[in-house]
């Protein structure tokens, strides 16, 4: 049988081993996720998880901002989709601002333009994270704003 001389060729699955880059913040930190898409939060969550931050998940605008409200002294930092059904992720960083609150707000999307990502960062949101991403990009884009 043709088969059976590819057995031996045959490999399993290929682990990445990840290692943080130098600059990642310290373990610990506490991240609240805000996106209408419960496979993304999951994803995102082992991610963040393994990275060591603890994580806090919001599937709308509106629940993300009294998430962050009942727990603002502990979170440092929100990674909130822009396209959301009701409260949209513009929405979200507007009222925390209108709020006063001062919390770095990561903008993750997948459908928006060059020109739109850069008009992000001044509209209020402290980075922007293009889906989909990897564990390398996700912990890269953390570093450089909680540091």
């Amino acid at each position: 049988m043709q088969l059976s001389k590819f057995e031996n060729n045959i490999c399993g699955p290929i682990i990445e081993k990840f290692e943080p880059p130098v600059g990642v913040p310290s373990k610990g930190k506490t991240i609240l996720l805000i996106d209408d898409e419960p496979m993304v939060t999951d994803i995102c969550e082992m991610m963040l998880k393994k990275l060591g931050h603890e994580v806090l998940k919001a599937y709308s605008g509106s629940e993300g901002i009294a998430l962050y409200e009942a727990n603002r002294n502990r979170i440092d930092l929100i990674i909130s989709d822009f396209n959301m059904p009701g409260m949209d992720g513009q929405q979200v960083v507007d009222r925390l601002r209108s709020m006063g609150h001062g919390v770095k707000v990561l903008l993750s999307s997948g459908g928006m333009s060059v020109t739109e990502e850069e008009e992000a960062l001044v509209r209020g949101f402290n980075g922007f994270l293009r889906k989909p991403y990897n564990m390398d990009m996700l912990s890269d884009k953390i570093a450089k704003i909680l540091n």
